[in-house]
């Protein structure tokens, strides 16, 4: 009769292997899970910049991005159209859930504006002016990075204390 089983000892030593690595993984775990309403509005941001982009292209017009820092609304319109009607239809245009908020733009002349409106120009000829928008949900923040000749936005991790 063959008595195989696992003994004592070996069932303590895999138990206490899963137990440190749940221990490991946990704190990752949880800054992911926290991040992830940030990364995914960001994402979604970046999709939209990238589909105005795209139209901004396939027309031949040039576009500006409106965003608006103190209500977290972003908008679209073409350069174009009369500035009474940019301001009141914006071809696409959107807003950030509650408690995400914008905590800055830096623009192509390198200051950081942190309220009020601001404008990027997505070029009918393929190029965006350069910014960096500071997305931000409690203690996690990301960075949305609109590239002069690249047509995917970057979206990065950043420490929230340098956003303050």
């Amino acid at each position: 009769m063959n008595n195989r089983a696992y003994t004592l000892i070996e069932l303590i030593v895999v138990m206490s292997l899963i137990s440190t690595l749940l221990v490991l993984a946990i704190p990752s775990l949880k800054d992911t899970m926290a991040a992830h309403p940030v990364r995914s509005e960001a994402r979604k941001l970046a999709d939209c910049i990238g589909e105005t982009r795209n139209r901004a292209v396939r027309e031949q017009v040039d576009y500006v991005l409106h965003v608006d820092l103190d209500k977290g609304r972003f908008r679209a319109s073409r350069t174009s159209d009369p500035v009474e009607m940019q301001q009141q239809s914006g071809i696409r245009s959107w807003a950030l859930p509650e408690g995400i908020r914008i905590t800055g733009i830096h623009s192509g002349n390198g200051e950081m504006q942190k309220a009020g409106e601001a404008t990027v120009l997505l070029s009918g000829q393929g190029y965006a002016q350069p910014a960096v928008i500071h997305l931000r949900r409690d203690d996690c923040a990301v960075s949305l990075t609109i590239s002069p000749f690249l047509s995917e936005l970057e979206i990065r991790d950043e420490p929230a204390e340098d956003l303050e």
